[in-house]
């Protein structure tokens, strides 16, 4: 099992793609990138360097999971 599904987590972040668009709806290419930030995290006494998203830091935070 690993540390994401012990904490509860969905499958990492990838980037995700659409188009930016002008005022005159001429489009290009775009990537939204996740925030990932490297965390640790104690659990069970244990600690673990994480890539999380920001969404999921401030989930864990409520959760209160210990995040260093």
């Amino acid at each position: 099992m690993n540390i994401r599904e012990k904490l509860g987590l969905p499958p990492k972040a990838i980037p995700q793609f659409g188009q930016s668009r002008s005022h005159a709806m001429n489009s290009s290419k775009k990537t939204f990138k996740p925030n990932i930030q490297n965390k640790t995290v104690v659990l069970d006494g244990k600690k673990y360097k994480v890539k999380l998203t920001t969404r999921e830091i401030r989930t864990l935070d409520k959760k209160g999971v210990n995040l260093l």
